[in-house]
């Protein structure tokens, strides 16, 4: 009686966590909850929102890139009387290269003797409305040649050429229309005002 009895715990004890593996239910891929439309597996998590780049500063009409007299990017004005202006074509064809003359004129009694970088006219394009859509370069690369100019009194000279073709800061060609170069000599210590002239783009 005791052995049968000891058989039937024993065999209970046995199957009874068989029985229950058995019962339990299985978990396979197709048990797991789907994800709603839409929705990812880290959406729940925190995310760090995109930061945009900023805008770009639009130009700003009648804002000049040329070195001003008596600013930190320029000397002071050349104080012997003198004018200067461009000289040069009315005309410019797109994609072709246009030469202006930018001389300077001896209006007192004294001569005028500068001495100067080859690249010391800088220049600006301005659309009708004042925009500089050809800027002053900042990393124009100059020889380093010395140059002298000399304007005996009442003398015109030619200080420097200025070369444009047509084209914008980002080397695309511009609509046709009317421009307006603006020059300003800066070397030799000193800084002159500057010279316009308007020209039409074909």
């Amino acid at each position: 009686m005791t052995s049968k009895f000891l058989r039937a715990v024993l065999a209970l004890g046995v199957l009874a966590p068989v029985a229950s593996a058995q019962t339990a239910p299985a978990v396979t891929i197709f048990s797991i909850p789907a994800l709603p439309p839409g929705a990812s597996a880290g959406a729940g998590a925190p995310t760090t929102p995109a930061v945009p780049s900023p805008a770009p500063t639009p130009a700003v009409p009648g804002t000049t890139t040329l070195p001003v007299p008596g600013t930190d990017n320029a000397g002071p004005l050349l104080t012997a009387p003198h004018t200067v202006a461009l000289r040069g074509p009315a005309t410019v064809r797109g994609g072709e290269e246009t030469l202006w003359s930018f001389v300077l004129t001896n209006t007192g009694t004294q001569p005028i003797r500068l001495q100067h970088g080859a690249c010391d006219v800088r220049f600006e394009v301005l659309n009708a409305a004042g925009v500089a859509v050809r800027p002053n370069p900042q990393n124009a690369i100059c020889t380093l040649q010395l140059v002298t100019t000399d304007a005996a009194p009442g003398e015109t000279t030619e200080v420097q050429k200025v070369r444009w073709d047509g084209r914008d800061a980002a080397g695309q060609p511009l609509p046709a229309g009317t421009y307006t170069l603006r020059a300003v000599f800066r070397g030799a210590g000193v800084t002159t005002e500057a010279a316009s002239l308007s020209v039409t783009l074909r």
